[in-house]
C-alpha cells in the first residue's frame, strides 16, 4: 500500500487538472547574468604550496637529492619508519623506496643555515609565519600544522612556544 501511496504522490501533479499559467515575462526581458567572486578579507599566504624545503624537493627520487645536495655527511637506517635518513648540515631527508618522504630542519640547522619553503625565506623564531604561510590548518600540542593539497609543513614547538624544528612531508603517507 505504501508504494502505490509514493506512486501516486510522485505522478500526482501529472495529473493536475488545474489550468496552465503563462509566464508573465519572456526570457529577453530578463535581467543578463552577472559574474561575481567574492573577496576575503583575510590576506593570502606568501607560500601558496609546499613543494620543498631547503632546496629539497619532497618526491625527488634518491638521485635528484644526490645531484642537488651532493653527498651527505651520513647516512642513518630508521626501521620503524622503513626509512634512510641522509643528513647533511643544513637538513636531515628522509628517503624510502627511492624518493624523499620528508624533510627535517632542526633548529641549530635553521639558525646557522636559514630556512627556505619553496625558496622563500622564513624564521619561526623572530617572525610571526602566519603572515607567510596563513593560518595554521591545525593546532596540535607539539606545533603548526599547515595544508597545501596533499603536502603537510608542520613547526614544532615546545610548551613555551619556542621553536623545536620544521618537517615537510606528505599528509596522506604520514
Amino acid at each position: 500500500m505504501n508504494i502505490i501511496i509514493l506512486l501516486f504522490s510522485l505522478l500526482s501533479p501529472y495529473f493536475d487538472a488545474s489550468p496552465q499559467l503563462t509566464p508573465i515575462s519572456t526570457f529577453s526581458d530578463q535581467p543578463k547574468a552577472v559574474l561575481t567572486f567574492e573577496h576575503s578579507s583575510e590576506t593570502s599566504p606568501a607560500i601558496n604550496q609546499f613543494d620543498s624545503l631547503q632546496g629539497v624537493a619532497l618526491y625527488a627520487t634518491k638521485e635528484e637529492l644526490l645531484l642537488a645536495k651532493g653527498n651527505p655527511l651520513a647516512v642513518t637506517n630508521d626501521p620503524l619508519q622503513g626509512t634512510e635518513e641522509y643528513q647533511y648540515a643544513d637538513v636531515t631527508v628522509g628517503v624510502g623506496e627511492g624518493f624523499v618522504l620528508y624533510v627535517h630542519v632542526s633548529p641549530s640547522q635553521a639558525q646557522q643555515f636559514g630556512l627556505q619553503v619553496d625558496g622563500v625565506g622564513i624564521d619561526p623564531v623572530k617572525d610571526n609565519v602566519q603572515s607567510t604561510l596563513g593560518k595554521p590548518y591545525f593546532i596540535a600540542e607539539d606545533g603548526d600544522v599547515y595544508m597545501r593539497g596533499n603536502n603537510a609543513l608542520k613547526i614544532y614547538r615546545n610548551l613555551a612556544g619556542e621553536f623545536e624544528g620544521i618537517d615537510l612531508f606528505d599528509s596522506i603517507s604520514s
